[in-house]
């Protein structure tokens, strides 16, 4: 049995000398104009009531605020940049963790595809779909609208869907059940559906998924602004602390914006959040055994990585009961490798990279990718509460 000394670094004991300034509400560490006490202002956003995290270089721009940023990203329990083939059962479905536990069968959580939908199993959106065009081996249903920029076609199964839906193409199943409007261009054919009411007029095509250059999210701005405008020197963090991880080593980080320069090593690495977080690592993550992300209210994080994101070992992002207070956002292209037992309780963003989940995958959040690859069943649970987690940011 190998024998394994954990590293531990927490900074309760310097929140006492460390606060925000009543003209920076970005919750940015002052400790040298502190004073005694903590203001009143430092308090109320370590308690989850004040001033939200804002990120960038005011220099250059409005910022951006992490909550309003997190809305507007992840307000899709799914998106691919691509198309999707799935050989494995595929359902998405919602909650709100403000309300309890996750309960299967919640109404919500969208899907968007900006290529063709392949699936060769059962396909089970609780919310609405919208695709580059729909090819089914196995039954879809759909609990909200469907949006198809091309045919919806698999001979031989059948397709539901509660709303109502548009299909830009050739209607080729041997049933389609809509609960509201059948919208076909008059020079495709609805087939055998079935609808409240069918019109036939033109579908303008839909792309759910803002994943061009021009129109996506550049995390690689935000990164370069705080590799040099952070906090690690307010509370004395070495920001290669965590370069060379070997055995078990934790490290807490309080409210604020934090630069580690990179996470690695063949060891197991724990990241306790406990306030209101960005952290930002230029290098990325390459752990051989295991990486562990703690966050536990009023903790939440906003992590942004380039350089990579590899745990060969089991990957522990977040809990299910909050998966809305964690965000991930990747710049880069290097594919992104789940492994099996892993737990996934976050909101991820990598618009340029795929992602590869082995085995059944059970996901709490949502999902913004290029490509999603997965070898087994895949289940994604939205939390509609990172739906509002723009609310407290300043208006405009």
């Amino acid at each position: 049995m190998r024998l394994r000394v954990a590293g531990w670094i927490s900074w309760a004991g310097l929140l006492l000398g460390a606060a925000c300034t009543v003209e920076d509400p970005v919750a940015t560490l002052r400790s040298p104009d502190a004073g005694p006490d903590v203001p009143d202002e430092w308090a109320a956003h370590c308690a989850d009531s004040g001033p939200p995290l804002l990120l960038g270089d005011p220099a250059s721009g409005p910022q951006v605020c992490s909550g309003q940023l997190a809305q507007t990203l992840f307000h899709r329990a799914a998106c691919s940049c691509e198309g999707l083939s799935l050989s494995a059962p595929f359902t998405v479905d919602a909650f709100r963790s403000s309300a309890g536990p996750y309960a299967p069968g919640g109404t919500g959580g969208d899907v968007g595809v900006n290529g063709v939908l392949f699936a060769n199993d059962r396909v089970t959106v609780g919310g609405s779909l919208q695709a580059g065009g729909v090819q089914l081996s196995s039954p879809l249903g759909v609990g909200g609208d469907l949006d198809s920029s091309g045919p919806l076609s698999g001979p031989g199964t059948s397709a539901t869907v509660a709303g109502d839906a548009r299909v830009n193409g050739d209607v080729a199943l041997a049933s389609l059940t809509v609960g509201g409007v059948l919208t076909v261009p008059p020079e495709f054919s609805p087939g055998p559906a079935q609808a409240a009411e069918l019109r036939r007029e033109p579908v303008p095509p839909v792309i759910p998924c803002d994943c061009d250059e021009g129109s996506r999210f550049d995390p690689a701005a935000l990164i370069a602004h705080h590799t040099v405008d952070n906090d690690d020197a307010a509370i004395g963090l070495d920001p290669a602390t965590l370069e060379d991880v070997t055995g078990e080593r934790a490290l807490e980080l309080p409210c604020g914006r934090f630069l580690l320069t990179r996470i690695a090593g063949p060891g197991h690495a724990t990241l306790r959040i406990r306030g209101r977080t960005a952290l930002f690592i230029p290098g990325g993550v390459d752990l051989r055994e295991a990486l562990t992300v703690d966050v536990r209210p009023p903790g939440e994080l906003d992590l942004f990585l380039a350089g990579g994101f590899v745990v060969s070992g089991q990957l522990t992002l977040g809990s299910a009961a909050l998966p809305s207070r964690v965000r991930v956002y990747v710049a880069g292209t290097q594919a992104l490798d789940i492994s099996a037992g892993s737990t996934l309780a976050g909101n991820l963003y990598a618009p340029q990279a795929q992602l590869n989940l082995s085995g059944n995958a059970e996901l709490f959040g949502s999902l913004f990718v290029r490509h999603l690859e997965a070898s087994g069943a895949v289940r994604v649970h939205h939390d509609a509460d990172v739906l509002d987690a723009g609310a407290a940011c300043p208006a405009g």
